[in-house]
């Protein structure tokens, strides 16, 4: 698709929302999606869906879990993993997504779903909050800067900031979170003590190089190892550093052989 006629897609299917079906193997279960968020969701059948999210959700998450899906977005990730689980909250600060998020729920009045309408950060407050003029899967905190596929800012507003502290006095502890905050990685982690040194749930985090150092120091803090999300987990697997993983996922020391061969 040329870049002009991706961006006339991009500018003129952004109100569009139509409901779709996950995989067999993922119930079939009904999901509201928009190509405002995401083009490829106009894609036939399974190729709408981001295939390494349904790959986290089957890998990672045990029948009966708690899971948090930090920048849920879509729930491209949170309803394949709430098919799964015994409950999944959605953290998701975009009221056009919250909107997304209440209809999939509603079409799935079986699954134990919640959805906390605000960003998570290193603080409880207010921030900016940056819609960008391509796809809202870019979405992001107006101060971390780091996304390359915006096109710029389409529109700003204020949104709640609570920390994974405050949401975990709130809401059932997980045992699995997976964060896409493009950008906020680094904040996130920084209010999450309590969430990292007792909870200690698995992790998968998308990053930008800007954030991998800070990232992996929190996490080897806490006794983590950390490697390619996208990688079999095994001790080869285990890296120093997080750079250029993009999707890093993050084990708890005692936890890491439950996991090895997924």
């Amino acid at each position: 698709m040329s870049s002009f006629i991706r961006t006339l897609a991009e500018k003129f299917s952004r109100n569009i929302v139509f409901p779709a079906r996950l995989p067999a193997r993922f119930g079939k279960r009904k999901i509201w999606l928009s190509p405002g968020n995401h083009l490829a969701v106009l894609k036939p059948g399974e190729k709408k869906f981001e295939g390494y999210l349904l790959g986290f959700a089957e890998r990672f998450v045990n029948p009966g879990d708690v899971v948090w899906d930090v920048g849920a977005n879509m729930a491209m990730f949170a309803l394949p993993a709430a098919h799964r689980a015994g409950f999944t909250l959605m953290i998701e600060p975009d009221p056009f997504n919250l909107l997304l998020l209440q209809r999939t729920m509603a079409s799935n009045p079986d699954l134990k779903m919640d959805v906390l309408p605000a960003a998570l950060s290193k603080e409880f407050g207010t921030a900016k909050f940056n819609i960008p003029v391509r796809g809202r899967s870019a979405n992001s905190l107006a101060e971390t800067n780091f996304g390359t596929q915006t096109g710029g800012v389409r529109l700003e507003f204020s949104v709640m900031t609570v920390t994974m502290d405050w949401a975990l006095d709130h809401y059932p502890a997980p045992q699995f979170i997976k964060v896409d905050a493009e950008g906020a990685e680094t904040w996130i982690l920084e209010g999450a003590n309590k969430m990292l040194s007792e909870i200690r749930p698995v992790f998968v985090i998308e990053m930008p190089n800007e954030n991998a150092d800070s990232c992996t120091e929190i996490f080897k803090a806490n006794d983590y190892l950390v490697m390619s999300a996208y990688a079999t987990v095994s001790r080869e697997g285990v890296v120093e550093r997080l750079h250029d993983l993009w999707d890093a996922l993050a084990i708890p020391k005692e936890k890491f052989e439950q996991y090895v061969g997924r």
